[in-house]
């Protein structure tokens, strides 16, 4: 029997010009960088021959990297951008208007303290392992989660490593919905001598989304300013980027961007529609500051928890942690062999807690279900399928046991 020629890949190429597609222009667009780019060239390039010469820094207008705080810009100095504040509505206020906010004294002394250490101690580590990330501004520590419990509870927001965070997590519930998930935690480490970063934008879909679909929990573990690389931002640029983009016009000359100032246990929440990017650090002394990704729960994940995160880290992980790794999963979302269609995606959710699955392929315990039939064996039907015991175990532990699935064995050791 002949294939119809309408299934033909030549017949279906014919008729698959760029110019015939569906939502060909949503789809294929390169805006609003594009546009950016064109108006705004110098937020992007970066002239090699200027990396010797980044000590000798003074104040240069119109030069995106070499440039102050909002304070003392003088095409800034006259708005009222965000200050350090505890005041929730002032923080919304800042969000919507600005495209950032600043939580004063987010982390106490002592949680500082305990933060800047870790820090410090695993970089000089990874550096030793010969494993050290460099990047053109300094050195970054991926994956945080599997290197120190302070930063476990940073995920979390929890009150023992951040005081502040039941305040920055329902600021990042009003940005982002009910559900939120974490995409990646870094400790991105800015060093005498790096590069500028490129102004850029973290959220890369949906850019003419009305509210952010990404947000940037930005804790600043040292003080941060103009000299010693505090993060290059231009106010605003998250509304009129979007904007640009929605009504199908190009982007035009933007203000020019500051370098962002805050003390040390300052929380900087940031719109991921934002321009923004790394400065250049002055001083000798290490910059630090830790990135927290947060964004819809169904967009893809800067870091592959699924695969990542030790074993004891997930063993002993919080509802709420797991949550924000992605191991719960919802009907549309992050469901394993089926498990997880029908979950509300919230956290201590049994039937949508997945994390047993990962530790049992830890183990070398995994058995997924295969090809089966009425003429399997006995054997086969009855085998000890993995989702058989984390089906059973949610159907007994009702709607709160993730990791706390009792009932089930669950393996041990490293794996």
């Amino acid at each position: 029997m002949s294939v119809p020629n309408e299934f033909d890949p030549e017949s279906i190429k014919a008729k698959s010009a760029p110019e015939m597609g569906m939502y060909r222009a949503e789809v294929s667009t390169a805006e609003p960088m594009k546009s950016v780019l064109e108006s705004n060239p110098e937020i992007y390039f970066v002239p090699p021959q200027r990396g010797s010469q980044w000590g000798e820094w003074e104040f240069q207008p119109g030069s995106y990297y070499d440039t102050t705080t909002g304070a003392k810009h003088p095409e800034w100095a006259q708005h009222s951008l965000p200050q350090p504040s505890k005041d929730i509505e002032q923080l919304r206020r800042d969000m919507v208007e600005w495209g950032y906010c600043k939580i004063e004294d987010a982390l106490s002394v002592d949680q500082i303290t305990v933060i800047r250490e870790r820090v410090l101690e695993q970089a000089e580590g990874e550096r030793l392992a010969g494993i050290a990330q460099k990047t053109p501004s300094g050195q970054n520590i991926n994956c945080c989660v599997n290197k120190g419990r302070c930063f476990e509870q940073l995920i979390e927001q929890h009150s023992a490593a951040m005081q502040g965070g039941p305040l920055v997590e329902q600021l990042v519930t009003e940005a982002l919905g009910v559900g939120w998930i974490c995409t990646s935690l870094i400790a991105a480490i800015s060093l005498e001598g790096g590069v500028p970063q490129a102004l850029h934008q973290d959220q890369g879909n949906a850019l003419d989304s009305r509210s952010p679909m990404t947000v940037n929990v930005l804790t600043a573990i040292t003080d941060v300013d103009e000299n010693n690389g505090g993060t290059l931002l231009i106010p605003g640029s998250h509304t009129a980027l979007s904007d640009a983009v929605r009504e199908n016009r190009p982007v035009g000359k933007l203000p020019p961007a500051i370098n962002l100032d805050a003390k040390a246990g300052t929380v900087v929440i940031t719109d991921g529609r934002i321009l923004h990017g790394t400065g250049i650090n002055h001083t000798t002394e290490p910059r630090i500051v830790m990135l927290n990704g947060m964004q819809k729960p169904w967009m893809r994940q800067q870091e592959n928890w699924m695969l990542s995160v030790r074993p004891e880290v997930l063993r002993r992980a919080s509802p709420k942690l797991l949550h924000r790794m992605g191991y719960q999963a919802t009907t549309g979302t992050q469901t394993n062999e089926g498990h997880g269609f029908g979950a509300r995606g919230i956290p201590g959710e049994a039937a949508g807690a997945t994390v047993a699955f990962r530790l049992a392929a830890d183990a070398g315990e995994y058995l997924r279900v295969g090809e089966l039939s009425s003429a399997s064996t006995g054997e086969e039907l009855g085998a000890n399928y993995t989702l058989r015991e984390v089906v059973g175990a949610a159907r007994q532990g009702g709607q709160s046991a993730p990791v706390g699935i009792t009932s089930m064995r669950l393996p041990t050791g490293e794996g």
